[in-house]
């Protein structure tokens, strides 16, 4: 297994070095390929961002925890893809009008305002630095895992991310692209091909039955207000669905502004509810694990590759672990370029020539990645207790970018900020202070709060300065 680890990681990190495009070595096409992505590249990009390690692991660990609550997941994304479809073309039209590369470009100049845009950065940065560390620790565990030596899983850390590294800053978003066309099929073949191993190592013995007449309570989602109960799964399936279809994601943007045309972005959040459905996998997966593997308390995510190990021969096994490894490096090397780029681009001065941008942005993202690496190694648990701040931080940025697509006047910058000061506040204290109101996602409840804030202070300090309203005709009618 050592050798499909070594494997793994390099072909990965090959496939990247390979993508690079000596055309586009300025920073927006390091960052958004310079507005030149194909359908097929930008929609491999937004399923790549999408299906991470914890697709690949946490869903059926997720599922032995809570039972059928964990169809959570492909219930938000359909509804993040009717959010993305709405709005998508719109943002693709407006950052080729007026040469946007972030959210925090949009909002900050459709608002007029510099704070929000620089808050909206930092926030989006801040927030979303936790995904980054959980990919490389996942990988981390995967290994470990399947090779049985710690140390492996420690080098292979260390080697993957000098190797996203160097392919990022080499090839940027292009060479994110060549790996998530390998990444995005390998994952959907080898949970198909763990799936049929267990379905023979089962032999038809049938285990919805054995579940149903054992452990019935994991095909219900629990009453009231109890972890993974019908509360915490309708509030996560909102405040996640509106995180994803509101495109707070940094990731989600360079797969957008990347694209050749508008059509590309409309006809990708057609399709990618469907290969949502490979979600289910992991989770049937799941049930099969509660009835086949002994299963360790807090070792839930390894189920899935207990499963592998005890149903397929060792090549198939090597070829799983490559298809988890990828699930790990893509995901994060398109984390770390859209954080990079957040900060190269709104964090700078605007006086900022490009190619000192370019600089800036692979300066970024190799203090990124080290940084996460070595709190990887020293404080694994540190990001991992942020990260449930991620999707509730980052939903409060939806309203900012919904409306900034709009010609609304009444929603000012001032009530922007203050929604989002106040939001924002709300999830930190009540993630950190585990309060907890009747169950709900505590995003949910910032958001709320977040959206009146928003209103009342708009409505007391007046209109908002908007800018022409050509892009946003040419949204609605041609095509850029």
């Amino acid at each position: 297994m050592i050798v499909a680890t070594v494997i793994g990681i390099g072909l990965v990190a090959l496939l990247g070095f390979l993508g690079k495009n000596q055309q586009l070595d300025t920073h927006v096409g390091w960052s958004i390929g310079n507005r030149t992505m194909s359908t097929v590249t930008t929609f491999f990009l937004q399923a790549g961002a999408i299906f991470t390690s914890f697709t690949f692991l946490g869903m059926s660990g997720l599922t032995i925890l809570g039972g059928i609550s964990s169809a959570y997941m492909p219930s938000y994304l359909i509804i993040g893809y009717i959010g993305m479809f709405l709005i998508g073309p719109l943002i693709w039209k407006l950052g080729k009008t007026y040469g946007y590369r972030t959210n925090a470009d949009l909002v900050g100049h459709q608002f007029k305002s510099k704070f929000l845009e620089k808050a909206i950065a930092v926030i989006a940065v801040v927030f979303f630095m936790p995904i980054v560390q959980v990919q490389i620790v996942g990988l981390g565990t995967m290994v470990s895992f399947a090779t049985g030596q710690k140390q492996a899983g420690t080098w292979s850390m260390v080697l993957a991310t000098l190797l996203i590294l160097g392919f990022v800053s080499w090839a940027g978003l292009r060479g994110v692209a060549t790996t998530a066309y390998f990444k995005d099929v390998a994952m959907v073949v080898a949970l198909v091909i763990i799936l049929i191993g267990v379905l023979v190592l089962d032999k038809g013995t049938g285990f919805m039955a054995a579940v149903t007449d054992k452990m019935p309570n994991l095909l219900q989602i629990k009453p009231g207000s109890q972890a993974y109960g019908i509360t915490w799964y309708i509030t996560s399936v909102i405040i996640s669905g509106v995180g994803l279809g509101g495109m707070t994601l940094p990731e989600s943007w360079p797969a957008v502004l990347s694209a050749n045309k508008s059509k590309a972005v409309s006809k990708n959040h057609v399709f990618l509810p469907l290969y949502t459905l490979g979600t289910f996998i992991p989770i049937i997966l799941g049930f099969f694990a509660v009835r086949m593997v002994k299963i360790v308390p807090g070792d839930e995510n390894s189920a899935i590759l207990s499963l592998a190990k005890n149903s397929l021969p060792g090549w198939l096994m090597g070829f799983v672990l490559i298809s988890g490894i990828a699930c790990a490096i893509v995901p994060a090397s398109h984390c770390v370029l859209s954080i990079a780029t957040l900060i190269s681009t709104n964090l700078v001065p605007k006086s900022t020539q490009e190619k000192s941008k370019l600089t800036v942005g692979r300066v970024s993202a190799a203090v990124i990645l080290l940084l996460t690496l070595a709190l990887s190694l020293l404080r694994p648990d540190l990001m991992a207790n942020l990260y449930l701040l991620t999707y509730a931080g980052l939903a409060q940025i939806a309203p900012a970018n919904i409306l900034s697509v709009t010609k609304q006047k009444f929603i000012n910058a001032k009530g922007i900020a203050a929604g989002l000061v106040v939001g924002e506040a709300i999830v930190i204290v009540f993630t950190f202070g585990k309060i907890s109101l009747f169950g709900m996602n505590n995003g949910l409840v910032a958001l709320v709060i977040n959206l009146i804030i928003m209103v009342v202070v708009s409505a007391v300090t007046g209109e908002a300065q908007r800018p022409e309203a050509m892009a946003l005709q040419t949204a609605a009618g041609k095509e850029a």
